[in-house]
C-alpha cells in the first residue's frame, strides 16, 4: 500500500543522507558491539560456572584413578577443558554477532552503509561497494575475501582483499571483547576497533599508492528495506555457527590436547625459552604466551583458549596485566590471518600475494605490539 512505500522511501532517505546517515551508521555499529559485549558477558558468567565449576573437576576425579596421570591430564585438561573453553569463551560472543549481522544483511541496510562510505573508501582507491566485504569481514574474513569479487578490476579486488584481512573477524572480536572489553572496559575495546579502522585506511592508502591503476566510480542498485524474518535470521545464524563449530572445535580441542602434552613433557618451557627474546623482551608479554600466538595461525580464538589452558583459569587478569592484555589483543588482531583466510587469499589472488599479505600483517603486528 502507498503509506508503506512512503515509509520505505523516507527511511531510505534518512539512512543514506549525506549528514544524518553517518551518526546513524556509527550508532548502529556501536549498538551491535554493545549488544554482543553485554550478551556475551552474561552468557560467559553462566557457562563458566557449569564447565569450570562442575565438569572439569568431575572429569579429573573420574579419570585420575583409572588412567595414567599424563593421559588423565590430556583428557580432562585437553578435551573437556577445550570444549569448555570453546563454549565458554568463544560461542557467547560469536552467536549474538551472527544474529545481528543476519539482521543487517536481510534488512537491506548494508547497501546504504556502502553508499555512505563511498567517499571514505575512495581515499584508499576503492569505492563504497568495498565496504560490504569489509563489514562481512567482521563476521569472517574468508567470505569477505570471496566477496571482493564484486569489485570491477583485479587491482581493486586485491586492494579490498588486502584490507579485509585486517578487519577483526568474529574470532578476533572474541579476543578484543573477552580480554580487553571484559577486564579493562568497553571503551578500551572500542579504541582498539577505531585504531584498527585507522590502520585499514592508512595501509589501504599506501597500497593504493603502491599499486598502479585508477579507481573506479560507484554504480550500485539500492534494494528496498525489508523486515527480516525470524526464520531467515535463524537459518543464517545456524549455518555460520555450525560452520564455526565444525571447523573450529577440532582445532580448539586438538590444540588443548597438544598443549597438555607439551606441558606434561616439559617441551612448553623449551618453546617459551626459544621465543623469549621476541615475546618477553620486545612485546613485554609472559614468555608462555608465545605458544598460543603460534597456534593462532590455525584459528584466532585459539590464542585465547590456549592462554586460559596455560594459565589454568578463565580469569585472564591472573595471567596478564592490563597493558599486556592490550598488547596481546593488538598482536592477535593484526598478525597473519588464520590459515583458512590465507587459503581464501591464495585461491582468489595467488599464493605469492597471499604469503606477501600474511608476512606484512605479521611484521606489522610484532612492530606495533612492541611499540
Amino acid at each position: 500500500s502507498p503509506p508503506r512505500v512512503d515509509m520505505d522511501q523516507r527511511l531510505s532517505e534518512i539512512t543514506a543522507h549525506k549528514i544524518l546517515g553517518y551518526p546513524i551508521l556509527a550508532g548502529i555499529l556501536g549498538c551491535v558491539f554493545a549488544v554482543v559485549f553485554i550478551a556475551g558477558g552474561a552468557m560467559i558468567s553462566i557457562l563458566d560456572g557449569v564447565f569450570n565449576g562442575v565438569l572439569v573437576p568431575a572429569s579429573e576425579a573420574l579419570l585420575s584413578p583409572v588412567l595414567p596421570p599424563i593421559f588423565a591430564q590430556m583428557v580432562s585438561g585437553g578435551i573437556v577443558w577445550g570444549i569448555g573453553a570453546a563454549v565458554t569463551i568463544v560461542l557467547p560472543y560469536i552467536v549474538p554477532f551472527y544474529i545481528l549481522l543476519a539482521i543487517l544483511e536481510d534488512s537491506g541496510y548494508l547497501p546504504r552503509a556502502a553508499f555512505l562510505m563511498d567517499n571514505v573508501m575512495h581515499k584508499i582507491g576503492l569505492h563504497g561497494k568495498a565496504f560490504i566485504p569489509m563489514l562481512l569481514g567482521y563476521g569472517c574474513n574468508v567470505p569477505a575475501c570471496v566477496g571482493c569479487r564484486i569489485m570491477e578490476t583485479d587491482r581493486e579486488r586485491f586492494l579490498a582483499g588486502f584490507v579485509v584481512t585486517l578487519v577483526p573477524c568474529a574470532a578476533r572480536t572474541v579476543i578484543i571483547l573477552g580480554l580487553v572489553g571484559r577486564y579493562i572496559g568497553m571503551g578500551a575495546a572500542l579504541v582498539l576497533y577505531l585504531f584498527d579502522l585507522g590502520l585499514v585506511l592508512l595501509l589501504g592508502r599506501l597500497a593504493f599508492r603502491a599499486l598502479p591503476g585508477e579507481p573506479v566510480g560507484l554504480i550500485m542498485e539500492m534494494p528496498p528495506y525489508r523486515t527480516p524474518t525470524a526464520k531467515s535470521i535463524a537459518r543464517k545464524t545456524w549455518v555460520r555457527t555450525k560452520e564455526f563449530v565444525y571447523v573450529a572445535f577440532p582445532f580448539i580441542i586438538g590444540g588443548s590436547v597438544f598443549l597438555q602434552f607439551l606441558s606434561a613433557t616439559g617441551l612448553i618451557n623449551v618453546l617459551a625459552d626459544l621465543m623469549s627474546p621476541l615475546i618477553e623482551s620486545w612485546l613485554g608479554l609472559p614468555s608462555v604466551t608465545g605458544v598460543p600466538l603460534i597456534f593462532g595461525v590455525l584459528r584466532k580464538e585459539l590464542t585465547l583458549v590456549l592462554l586460559a589452558d596455560i594459565g589454568g583459569t578463565f580469569d585472564f587478569s591472573r595471567i596478564l596485566a592490563p597493558v599486556q592484555m592490550v598488547v596481546f589483543a593488538i598482536v592477535t588482531m593484526i598478525y597473519i590471518p588464520c590459515i583458512a583466510t590465507i587459503a581464501a587469499l591464495a585461491r582468489e589472488f595467488g599464493a605469492k600475494r597471499a604469503l606477501a599479505v600474511a608476512a606484512l600483517d605479521s611484521a606489522l603486528a610484532v612492530f606495533l605490539g612492541g611499540v
